[in-house]
């Protein structure tokens, strides 16, 4: 880190962060360049997770249209486990076998429980290669041995289904080696798809990449979206561990070069070299420039970083975002700041929203933005009507 740090205020690194995170600015091409920004798009449900790459790709396709983009005749989205374990959106052709090297670097996640036999594993992936269609967890039970049924019996304790848990371990770690992903829902099942079956032209090489290799390229792209951010943000991001992220970042400043940023009095921010003069402009006054936006569930500017003052500075208003069980919020993100949550409802063919203000948010510089916004929210449901109410 031979260069001096740079000095910046904390409204130039959010503008940074909303052009490189798509945010503001024309958006990406096509999906797949929206979800290879991010390095994927938070999917524990997919809805929210379609909503997150449709604001950030020029012309916002809807719903329909990225669905097909999943699981369409020509598929260039995925939806797998990656970082943090949880499920995401990347771009097939250019992030999932990256993704499925590098995971062998990321902290392994907080699964217990008894792994099954890799005999049994062998035989599912032969089931899936025979069935010629995707399958749900139901399809693979007679395949758990009764031993491995035993063990998963003590550790679930009656707290669900032992076959249901037991087929679901057999195809995470199938999803975990990139032999299968998440296919469409059958009824109100989820089914799993061969990878094979899915993508037959893809060119699958995540066994000849180097894990650490893919971490480090990875490590590269993080701080090239969200930057300026700490070690901490990295593991946190990646859930890795501290060692690794140190390891990475000293391979990025051999190569490329890292920036020590001042913003606003946090010690240990970080940015690559080559983004001093983007981080270094100022952030417009005008607010065209910095659109109001409705970010779902889980967004992925919400998972970015471990220090969450930068997008929600009052710790109580964080308390209302980031909640108990894993649940992040919708948010109403204006200037690079949260102001409000916002919750949905389909009634007829209408889209109601309600907000939830939070200490930043001003109907008289917010509201007429939130009307916009969920005009196009509900354009990308195919609903032809969207009405706002503001609690309280």
């Amino acid at each position: 880190m031979a260069a001096g740090p740079l000095t910046i205020t904390e409204e130039q690194a959010l503008w940074f962060r909303a052009r490189r995170g798509l945010l503001a600015g024309p958006g990406a091409t096509d999906a797949g360049e929206a979800a290879r920004a991010l390095i994927g798009a938070q999917a524990q449900q997919l809805a929210p997770a379609l909503l997150a790459l449709s604001q950030r790709t020029a012309g916002r396709p809807d719903a329909a249209a990225l669905t097909a983009q999943l699981f369409g005749p020509e598929p260039a989205l995925v939806r797998n486990w990656g970082q943090r374990d949880t499920l995401h959106l990347y771009d097939a052709a250019g992030d999932w076998a990256a993704v499925t090297a590098a995971r062998a670097q990321w902290a392994p996640g907080g699964r217990r429980g008894p792994l099954p036999p890799e005999a049994t594993v062998r035989r599912a992936l032969r089931r899936l290669e025979q069935a010629g269609e995707p399958l749900c967890r139901a399809d693979l039970e007679d395949l758990l041995p009764a031993a491995y049924l035993r063990q998963v019996e003590e550790h679930v304790a009656g707290r669900m289904r032992v076959e249901t848990f037991a087929a679901g371990r057999v195809l995470w770690l199938l999803a975990n080696r990139g032999d299968c992903c998440l296919g469409p829902k059958r009824g109100a099942e989820q089914s799993y798809a061969l990878r094979r079956l899915l993508f037959p032209a893809l060119d699958w090489r995540a066994e000849a990449l180097d894990p650490e290799e893919q971490a480090i390229a990875l490590a590269r792209r993080y701080l090239r979206a969200h930057a300026p951010a700490t070690p901490r943000d990295l593991a946190h991001f990646f859930g890795a561990r501290m060692p690794e992220v140190r390891h990475w970042l000293e391979a990025i400043d051999a190569e490329a070069g890292l920036l020590p940023v001042d913003c606003g009095g946090r010690d240990g921010l970080l940015a690559l070299r080559a983004d001093r003069a983007a981080l270094s402009k100022a952030a417009p006054a005008a607010v065209r420039d910095w659109p109001l936006r409705l970010l779902p569930l889980w967004d992925c500017l919400m998972m970015a970083h471990a220090d969450k003052s930068w997008s929600v500075p009052a710790e109580a208003d964080r308390k209302r975002i980031w909640r108990a069980g894993a649940f992040v919020a919708a948010t109403v993100l204006a200037r690079g700041r949260v102001v409000a949550t916002w919750s949905q409802k389909q009634k007829a063919k209408r889209l109601e929203v309600v907000v939830e203000p939070l200490r930043g948010w001003r109907a008289s510089k917010h509201l007429a933005g939130v009307r916009r916004e969920a005009k196009g929210v509900a354009a990308h449901l195919g609903l032809p009507e969207a009405v706002v109410a503001v609690a309280g």
